[in-house]
């Protein structure tokens, strides 16, 4: 079913493009504004002109560095000194103890035990304390809980079902809109929701479409053509909680119920939605480094691999509206190298 009415309107109404030009304004001062880079060789592979957004040259070298820093800077001073606390893959984490340290209060990090060692070092070195767990969302969300009791009353950040986080990830939208004249489309990586939520309430009300780009497994697509949040019976997210994907940054089956949930399923077209396999994201990857002299984690790579496959030719081939100009969000460069040197090399 589709979102109730009144859930859908608080979501679309509280995070629109006023909302994202808010969080711009606040992050300025520490965040970056990300380049683009160019490929001439990919423009004509594809048959588009591509605009890749280089979020893994942000800071804590992802995306999550916007919303982070927006969420924290807004709590009023009482609350943020009683601690921060968050749950994360590993980029959210450490985008959330670099925002407490830029806000100079404590802050606890739960992750996952599978964590990769490169995203665990990259929570450390921004003094947040790690508190590892089993590798579902259910042992993260209970986790975090219990550390911010321990701390009185500490503050969660959520990874992308929060307010002040979808609406700084949003800032990545705002400032594709000024930087490419004629932008057709966007193709955003999506896990939770949060970047995806934010960069549409950006374009909310422009021609530019915004493009969801899921792992295979997470049928993102499915649940937007049925209006239905969750298309899993439960005994499968049982057994799956997380989608087998090598691009670890996402593997968050559904999106935010809250507002990532209602602003996707009004802003997103289940059309635009389109589907990789970890050999497209291999692949993805190679090009990357091989093209754009750029080293990223998988999932910078994902949205490459969409435009890659043969269904953003088909979308581009029989959309009713053009697509000429497109970007794609690269949306995180922690990797650990040895990882990195298995993806890169040749397929057997």
């Amino acid at each position: 079913m589709l979102p109730s009415s009144k859930l859908l309107m608080t979501a679309v109404g509280e995070l629109g493009p006023h909302a994202v030009k808010e969080a711009a304004a606040r992050i300025a001062p520490y965040a970056v504004r990300t380049p683009l880079i160019r490929s001439d060789h990919i423009d004509s592979l594809l048959g588009v002109a591509v605009h890749f957004k280089c979020e893994h040259m942000q800071k804590t070298g992802s995306f999550k560095a916007r919303g982070a820093l927006n969420a924290v800077m807004c709590l009023p001073d009482d609350v943020a000194a009683r601690g921060i606390v968050a749950h994360s893959t590993g980029n959210h984490g450490a985008a959330v103890a670099w925002a407490a340290s830029i806000r100079g209060v404590p802050c606890t990090m739960v992750v996952p035990s599978t964590t990769p060692a490169a995203k665990l070092a990259n929570i450390a070195r921004h003094g947040a304390n790690l508190i590892k767990c089993a590798p579902n969302l259910a042992a993260r969300q209970t986790t975090a809980e219990a550390e911010a009791a321990m701390l009185g009353g500490g503050t969660i950040i959520h990874p992308f079902d929060d307010k002040m986080v979808i609406a700084g990830q949003g800032t990545i939208g705002a400032e594709l809109l000024e930087q490419v004249a004629g932008l057709d489309a966007i193709l955003v990586p999506v896990s939770g929701g949060g970047m995806i939520a934010g960069i549409a309430a950006a374009c909310a009300g422009s021609s530019t479409r915004v493009i969801a780009v899921e792992p295979k497994g997470k049928r993102l697509k499915e649940a937007l053509a049925a209006g239905e949040r969750c298309v899993f019976r439960p005994e499968e997210l049982a057994v799956r909680p997380t989608v087998p994907t090598v691009a670890d940054a996402i593997p968050t089956v559904l999106l935010g119920e809250r507002l990532a949930w209602p602003l996707v399923s009004a802003l997103v077209d289940p059309r635009d939605v389109l589907t990789v396999d970890d050999g497209q994201i291999a692949a993805a990857l190679r090009l990357t480094a091989a093209e754009l002299k750029q080293a990223v984690e998988p999932a910078g790579a994902v949205a490459l691999a969409a435009l890659l496959s043969e269904g953003f030719q088909r979308l581009r081939l029989h959309s009713e509206l053009p697509l000429r100009t497109v970007a794609a969000v690269v949306c995180g460069g922690n990797v650990d190298m040895e990882a990195l040197a298995r993806f890169l090399a040749p397929p057997p």
